[in-house]
């Protein structure tokens, strides 16, 4: 039992591990197809030696009935389905005890807006219906009200002037608003919005990509909170298992430490050429570890069972003695503060299933984005965008990028021009195998640039902004 609670959150993994075994049809026959024998799954090597599930090796290949507790569908509280960024949909239930635990996080979160103390309207601002950013952080929040947290919520979902009329009529009301959104889109709600909405003491609680700090630092200025940092949250979330974790001011203190000191830059985030997400997590919650290709496993009490459930994502887990060493090592006296005892950090680097392949190289959606985060570029852009690779009409491949003008913006004919000259600046420094394909394949190799006007029909939301597309 020591080695057990020597690593946090591998009691209740095992918990999970055996209520799976025992009581998921589906899970039972994996591990039989794969000769495990489950009864000799006992320490965490043992745990760390199961194969993981997949969406394709597991919850694509069983009934959904059979991949419920019991078999038995009913004890899907509420089902989600996942925007579908690597193809088809998948869709996921949860169930109370999801319910219960997103309680606790956003909870978590709130606290540190003052959320506790304060009156508090949440404007939910994610896309509603089957998607679970809207669902889930609308029952969280109602669920901290019922907890005694004199919070609010309304849940407009993706329509710009009903979130902006919503903010003006009844933040009045309350101390503070707290904008749950996109990035892209809570960026079109503070843009050009007038002072009845930047007035509030607004807070904004972020899901659904990585954010640069220099965009962090735009919202600020437009929220007239000018290095308040702390006034601003990012989850890592996801439909298959909800919040996994979420940003604190330690985790953004130490990010934007990073961006600053090179040696920091290097120990946090090793040769990352865009900053990844940084997160604290907790692994009573979601116990997590990382494969030998670095990525990352999560094992996640819910309706559908997760043991040791790949999604793809990229990233790597830190503890907290280890996060407060590495501030140390490099001369920062950052404390580092957690939300509990056992909880630790995750660095998210993204997922190599969501790029577009441009000559078998994979551009990743970060790269771009912090591109045209870029003090030459900002000004001028929402920050929205569309990649696609084609083919032109002598059959070679190009790379078509599609950028989105803030609303009022006009720029200058060569204004696309910079755009590829940015953007090709930081894909030869992200990719050596980019660099290469400039190298021997000269402008061909650039991206091919349109910049269109605000609220074109390819911009328009959905679920939320993609910016990948394939040429079909």
């Amino acid at each position: 039992m020591g080695r057990q609670h020597a690593v946090p959150g591998f009691e209740q993994a095992l918990e999970v591990f055996h209520r799976a075994v025992e009581r998921v049809p589906a899970y039972a026959k994996f591990l039989c197809d794969n000769g495990i024998d489950a009864a000799t799954i006992r320490t965490p090597a043992d745990f760390a030696a199961l194969p993981p599930v997949t969406k394709d090796n597991y919850f694509q290949v069983y009934p959904r009935n059979d991949l419920m507790t019991d078999g038995d569908i009913g004890v899907a509280g509420i089902w989600s389905s996942s925007s579908g960024s690597t193809g088809r949909p998948g869709y996921w239930a949860r169930d109370e005890i999801a319910h219960a635990q997103g309680v606790v996080l956003h909870g978590r979160i709130l606290r540190a807006f003052g959320a506790h103390r304060r009156r508090t309207l949440v404007v939910v601002a994610f896309a509603m219906g089957n998607w679970i950013g809207g669902t889930y952080t609308l029952r969280c929040v109602e669920g901290l009200a019922a907890r005694g947290y004199p919070v609010s919520v309304i849940a407009p979902g993706q329509n710009l002037d009903t979130v902006r009329a919503d903010i003006a009529e009844l933040g009045p009301y309350y101390d503070q608003v707290v904008l749950a959104g996109y990035p892209p889109f809570v960026r079109d709600v503070l843009d050009g919005a007038g002072p009845r909405v930047l007035g509030q003491d607004l807070k904004l609680l972020l899901a659904g990509e990585n954010i640069t700090e220099a965009w962090r630092d735009r919202m600020l200025e437009l929220m007239g909170k000018p290095g308040r940092a702390e006034d601003t949250c990012l989850i890592y979330g996801t439909a298959d298992a909800g919040m996994m974790g979420h940003e604190t001011p330690t985790t953004i203190a130490a990010r934007r430490a990073a961006e600053a000191d090179p040696l920091l830059r290097l120990r946090l985030f090793g040769d990352a050429t865009v900053t990844p997400t940084l997160v604290e997590y907790d692994p009573a919650f979601r116990y997590t570890e990382t494969d030998a290709a670095g990525r990352l496993l999560f094992t996640v009490a819910n309706a559908m069972p997760l043991v040791r459930y790949r999604i793809n994502d990229e990233g790597e887990v830190r503890t907290a003695e280890r996060f407060a060493a590495e501030l140390r090592r490099a001369g920062h006296a950052l404390r580092t503060r957690t939300c509990t005892p056992s909880s630790g950090f995750l660095v998210l680097r993204g997922r190599p299933d969501v790029a577009a392949t441009f000559y078998a190289v994979k551009i990743r959606p970060d790269g771009i984005r912090a591109a045209l985060a870029d003090p030459r570029l900002h000004e001028e852009l929402t920050g929205k965008f569309v990649l696609t690779t084609v083919t032109d009409a002598r059959s070679r491949d190009q790379l078509r990028l599609r950028v989105e003008l803030r609303a009022g913006a006009r720029p200058g004919p060569g204004f696309p021009r910079l755009v590829a000259t940015v953007v090709t600046a930081r894909l030869e420094a992200a990719s050596a195998e980019y660099r290469e394909l400039r190298r021997a394949r000269g402008e061909l190799a650039e991206p091919v640039v349109r910049a269109v006007p605000y609220g074109s029909e390819e911009f328009r939301y959905d679920v939320k902004h993609t910016g990948l597309r394939r040429a079909g």
